[in-house]
């Protein structure tokens, strides 16, 4: 079937009127799921001899342009000469409105509150020009402050795109203030670079740790507060530390992620909670790395308790690493692990439980087999070529019909 797709595709890119996806992020200078994700949907692309099918707008001279850069996808990236990212959006559609009316524009996570005016008095001149519009929704967009909650309805409501979403989670929660949704795409992962562990020399970050010969608990992902919509819930990964380290279990927490807050309160509050806790020499905490997949490479177990995750990559590149994952049972994550391993979910709120799971999955014969299950999973959900096709019909760059 994958080949007769493939086939049908290579004969509509050779007869077809040549449209591209023109992409343009809402946030440039982040580096996380939704900038990996958009690098893997280039990748697709490409995969699909479709590289020239997509034009990725970037901030000039910011992480996002540099990532890509790095990632080999500079012949598709116009940059954008900009101050901040409500500049950015605002010439970045300025110039998709110079563009052929038919290339449907896809926003990529848009829904920050310093863009929404920028797409408020764009939506009036892409409205006329009929140019198809999406909006990929990487999160759910929710708001405490009732007026920034009404700010996202009503320039949603003047704009109406089509919206995709990466979980059928996130679809749910964006339903108020976009209710076309045309899609659910689970997020890629590049199974070149996210493999069973290979003989790879560790990062450097890890040795003492290998050395030690402690299993690692890996978790990547961004240092939040406590008690927001997306709390990643890492305060409790560092009790479930000190549970497992009290019941005799040498294990080492690895946390990599990016903390934006001033003089990095969060990371402070996590290590004085494992100082707290006696724990300290066992919890690293490292900033955000492009090379992530090695540290997978190296780890033992990845433990993700974020309880309204919108998706989940972490499990997916995890376990197309050959890691097991302990994770919550609601959100993103539990709607992944849900298809191939409801029995590592638990309660996001439950350490001790969590504790205990890391303990059976650990010593469970049967965990190879779960791992299995999962990985033919994620190859035939989250490849790049299937998210890429995928993209490709749903934006009607290639229809395809068989």
């Amino acid at each position: 079937m994958k080949e007769l797709l493939t086939l049908a595709m290579n004969a509509e890119f050779k007869n077809s009127n040549r449209r591209k996806l023109l992409v343009v992020p809402g946030n440039c200078q982040s580096l996380g799921g939704t900038l990996t994700s958009l690098a893997s949907l280039i990748a697709g692309f490409t995969a699909c001899n479709a590289f020239d099918r997509i034009c990725v707008l970037v901030q000039s001279d910011s992480l996002m342009e540099k990532y890509l850069i790095t990632a080999g996808h500079q012949a598709c990236l116009i940059k954008i000469p900009a101050k901040n990212d409500r500049d950015f959006v605002d010439r970045a559609l300025r110039w998709v409105n110079q563009q052929p009316k038919n290339y449907p524009l896809l926003l990529d996570n848009c829904v920050a509150r310093e863009i929404l005016p920028v797409l408020i008095l764009a939506s009036i001149s892409l409205h006329l020009s009929k140019r198809p519009i999406y909006h990929f929704c990487h999160d759910l967009a929710l708001s405490h402050n009732p007026l920034g909650f009404l700010l996202r309805k009503f320039t949603f409501a003047l704009l109406s795109p089509r919206a995709l979403c990466n979980s059928y989670f996130t679809a749910q929660h964006i339903y108020t203030f976009m209710n076309d949704v045309r899609g659910i795409l689970y997020q890629p992962v590049d199974s070149q670079k996210f493999r069973p562990p290979t003989t790879f020399a560790p990062p450097d970050a890890l040795r003492p740790i290998i050395q030690s010969g402690a299993y690692i608990i890996l978790n990547p992902s961004r240092i939040t507060q406590a008690g927001i919509i997306n709390d990643k819930k890492l305060r409790s990964l560092v009790q479930v530390l000190a549970v497992l380290r009290s019941k005799g279990h040498h294990y080492h927490l690895v946390l990599i992620g990016e903390d934006d807050t001033p003089n990095l309160i969060e990371v402070q509050e996590l290590r004085a909670l494992a100082d707290a806790a006696d724990i300290t020499e066992w919890v690293t905490i490292l900033p955000p790395i492009f090379e992530i997949e090695q540290y997978y490479q190296h780890a033992n177990l990845v433990v993700a308790l974020a309880p309204r995750e919108p998706f989940g990559r972490i499990v997916v590149e995890a376990i197309a690493s050959g890691i097991p994952v302990i994770g919550s049972q609601t959100g993103g994550i539990g709607e992944i692990l849900n298809h191939f391993a409801p029995n590592w979910m638990v309660d996001s709120d439950d350490v001790a439980a969590a504790a205990e799971k890391v303990i059976q999955v650990m010593s469970d014969p049967n965990t190879s087999y779960t791992l299995a299950c999962g990985q033919k999973w994620v190859q035939r959900h989250c490849s790049l070529k299937t998210y890429a096709q995928q993209m490709m019909q749903l934006t009607d760059i290639i229809p395809i019909h068989i």
